[in-house]
């Protein structure tokens, strides 16, 4: 039965291949040709609109350029003004003094003759422009306009606003020899309505005068907008591109149909009855978009035609800017291109089902002939599949020891972790007992392998793991979870004490050193503890506890075991709250940063400022950087907290030092995450470049705890910080290691005094002394010295007799926004 079962597979072998191969040859000509024709459709579809796409765009860009045309023009109006009535009166003053200069021996009267008739008669600016003269009392010379005002003083005229025209006007002169001036004045033509003026007058000294002409705004204005409809009028692209500029009463300014030009069309509509005109209005007032509709007409044709224009808005002249496409335009292009695709799609259809039927034929002859290899063969291989069973078998058990053990210390992995969990839970349940699981990690395995190599730290874990079976009984369990971290499971224990006992076997193998390769290696782990039933019924989250106590373990101290607990928890759930709201603190603009004022002791005046994070959550209130920076660091959020206060404070004081004489210094405090970022440097340089604060106006302070924790690394990254040009102070110092190494080693420029030593310094001995060889010290190292936390009077007394340079605390002021600092300090540096 067998055999005949092989043949019948033999001969479905010879003939299965080359059925399937025609039944998917005629399935994959018919998606081919599928395919083709939804493809043709695609493009074409994909043309006109991409095409579409591109005419809008080409429209939009040139009101665009208008558009900034515009703008332009109209930011040189006031500048264009000034200029033109400065060089006005520079001529008229040296026609002045050249008369003057000619005529020394006439009298004033004399003189005053010559010069007013050679200026009466100039005018400029289309006839509108003309020279006055007043003496600085107010008395009126020249007056081309009015002459009945010469001879008179006008030292009480005033403008609708209530200046002193003449008065102002002439002591601005006196005092500069030349000024610039504003008023309201009516314009001759127009006595009913006043309009901002600008004049320039000059200071002639020998008859006390002062020599001036003025320009209305409103006039220079007019005259750009005239120079830019007549630029817009030339302006043509392709064969039908034009741009029109309708004012909002619908008064045609420039078309390209001349005739239109002057016209009101405010009620125009199109063939279809579309009022356009409105429409185009409407949209430039609401900030401009794309407006449909029959354009009156087309160049090439001469006739209306639909189009689609790009229209925008000029506010405060009540412009209407645009232009657009005709969609005929498109259409006959699109149609072409449509013809051209299509024959295209055809020549490749027909190419590839030529290739498919050979390739077809090919494939069949080469499949009966290896078909036919195949069944010959095939009995051959069957022996050896059988022969190679109980082989396969031995290498599928084999492979399942290697995936659940770890290759290092052939310990349990992670994947058979929750399985020996759960079976230790449900042992102590039935027996009603507890199980203790703790999460165990080598304290300072890192440095082990940077110290000693690899090799060193892979025997030690091997060594270590070894001991570690040695402190299992029956039914207990231990898992590598990665790298030096292991799992114990101790099920069926009596009570909590029993657990205790566990923690202290397994750190009693950490009480000798361990001797590997030669070397003589100390050791030691923390460990984290959870209970069950007391702190969860399933593996996962007496893994995740563990996990938790152990980092607070090692966090406190190393080389401990911390067992968890209902404060653990509240402050687990806590920290997960407080993490949760900072993740969204930046996005909700919660997070802001104040600025605590720092002395110059001696000259009482504002050298600088510290910068420091507040956040201020909606559920949770002002929360205090006690609380959260620490999060922040664990989850890798202080590089976006600390570069946002950077980019913040170095913005605020920027601003803040514009209205300062002389510029104050700005302190950041860095973390050591920060500066352990791969791109802090690059990002702190161009921040700083981004602002006008000089790199030697930027201090970084850093804490000891930083240098105590990696000094070969950090070392070369401060000294890189300096080179840059950027101050480091070293903050809080005298509360940690405080190694006099640091000052002579590292390129460190500041020291600040802890508050705890300036608290204590008129009530502690110790801390007065302190304090005092602290500043001796820093004075030495050439220095300088900030003392934070000065509350009185008497502590800044103190402090200066011992020639302390900066203090910063409550007795100056607490940490201010901007703006209240901006207007405490302002004035005061001033002078």
């Amino acid at each position: 039965m067998k055999i005949i079962s092989d043949q019948k597979l033999i001969r479905l072998i010879k003939v299965a291949p080359v059925l399937v191969v025609g039944i998917f040859i005629v399935l994959l000509s018919t998606v081919i040709i599928y395919n083709n024709h939804t493809k043709a459709n695609s493009d074409i579809a994909s043309l006109r609109n991409n095409f579409m796409d591109l005419q809008k765009a080409v429209a939009k860009s040139q009101v665009t350029q208008v558009f900034q045309d515009i703008q332009f023009e109209k930011s040189k109006i006031e500048s264009t003004l000034k200029d033109n009535i400065k060089q006005r009166v520079s001529e008229a003053y040296a026609i002045t003094e050249s008369i003057y200069q000619q005529h020394k021996d006439k009298t004033e009267a004399e003189v005053t003759r010559l010069i007013t008739d050679s200026l009466r008669s100039i005018s400029f600016n289309g006839g509108r422009g003309y020279f006055f003269i007043y003496k600085t009392n107010g008395l009126n010379v020249m007056h081309p306009l009015l002459p009945h005002m010469e001879g008179t003083s006008k030292w009480d005229l005033q403008d609708i606003r209530g200046r002193y025209i003449v008065r102002e006007m002439g002591q601005r002169v006196k005092e500069n020899n030349e000024s610039f001036y504003r008023w309201w004045f009516v314009k001759p033509q127009d006595k009913t309505q006043e309009f901002e003026k600008i004049g320039f007058g000059k200071y002639f000294a020998p008859y006390d005068w002062f020599i001036g002409t003025g320009e209305y705004i409103a006039d220079v204005e007019n005259d750009i907008k005239e120079k830019l409809l007549r630029r817009i009028d030339n302006i043509r692209y392709s064969e039908n591109g034009y741009v029109f500029v309708i004012d909002y009463q619908g008064n045609y300014l420039s078309h390209f149909k001349k005739s239109l030009v002057g016209t009101n069309n405010i009620d125009g509509r199109g063939a279809n009855g579309f009022p356009f005109v409105r429409k185009i209005i409407q949209t430039a007032q609401q900030g401009g978009d794309y407006v449909k509709y029959i354009g009156s007409i087309m160049p090439t044709t001469g006739k209306p035609a639909k189009k689609i224009s790009y229209v925008t808005g000029i506010p405060d002249w009540n412009w209407a800017i645009g232009t657009g496409v005709y969609i005929n335009e498109i259409e006959n292009y699109l149609t072409e291109r449509a013809i051209t695709i299509q024959a295209q799609n055809k020549d490749e259809l027909q190419k590839i089902l030529l290739l498919s039927f050979l390739a077809t034929l090919i494939l069949i002859f080469v499949l009966i002939y290896i078909s036919r290899n195949i069944s010959s063969r095939f009995e051959k291989f069957h022996q050896h599949i059988v022969s190679n069973i109980d082989e396969l078998e031995h290498t599928k058990n084999q492979l399942h020891y290697v995936a659940h053990h770890d290759a290092l210390t052939q310990l349990p992995n992670r994947l058979l972790l929750e399985e020996r969990i759960a079976q230790g839970i449900e042992l102590s349940k039935r027996n009603n007992l507890q199980l203790a699981l703790m999460f165990v990690d080598l304290d300072d395995f890192k440095k082990i392998n940077d110290l000693y190599g690899h090799s060193v730290g892979d025997e030690l874990l091997q060594a270590v793991s070894h001991e570690f079976e040695s402190v299992l009984e029956l039914g207990d369990s231990i898992t590598r979870f990665g790298g030096d971290e292991f799992i114990f499971c101790f099920p069926e224990l009596q009570d909590l004490r029993a657990a205790e006992l566990k923690v202290e076997q397994i750190q009693k193998i950490f009480s000798t050193p361990f001797s590997i390769a030669g070397k003589v290696i100390h050791s030691s782990c923390s460990i984290g503890v959870t209970m069950f039933p007391d702190d969860g019924e399933d593996p996962e989250k007496l893994i995740s506890k563990s996990d938790i106590v152990l980092y607070k373990s090692k966090a406190s101290q190393k080389g401990g075991f911390l067992f968890f607990n209902r404060d653990i928890n509240k402050q687990v759930r806590k920290d997960l709250q407080l993490e949760t709201a900072l993740r969204l603190a930046l996005i909700n603009d919660e997070i802001s940063v104040v600025y605590q004022p720092q002395i110059n002791i001696q000259s009482g005046k504002l050298h600088g400022v510290e910068a420091l994070v507040r956040w201020n959550n909606e559920h949770l209130g002002q929360v205090s950087p006690v609380d959260f920076i620490g999060i922040a660091e664990d989850t890798g959020l202080i590089h976006e907290i600390g570069m946002f206060v950077l980019n913040k404070s170095l913005s605020d004081i920027s601003d803040f030092n514009k209205n300062r004489k002389h510029a104050i210094d700005l302190s950041v405090n860095l973390s050591p995450k920060q500066l352990s970022a791969p791109e802090f440097i690059d990002k702190l340089v161009a921040s700083a470049n981004n602002h006008t604060l000089r790199h030697q106006q930027i201090t970084l302070e850093i804490t000891e705890n930083l240098l105590i924790e990696d000094l070969a690394y950090v070392s070369p990254l401060l000294q890189k910080i300096r080179d840059l040009g950027f101050n480091l102070s070293l903050d809080d110092f005298g509360t940690g290691y405080s190694s006099l190494s640091y000052l002579s080693n590292l390129p460190i420029n500041e020291i600040k005094i802890d508050r705890t030593f300036v608290d204590k310094l008129l009530t502690s001995n110790e801390s007065d002394n302190l304090v005092r060889a602290i500043i001796a010290i820093g004075g030495s190292y050439q220095l300088t010295m900030i003392a934070e936390g000065v509350e009185t009077a008497e502590q800044l007394a103190q402090l200066s007799s011992y020639h302390c340079h900066i203090a910063q605390g409550y007795y100056f002021d607490r940490p201010l926004s901007l703006h209240e600092l901006s207007r405490k300090y302002t004035s005061t540096a001033i002078d």
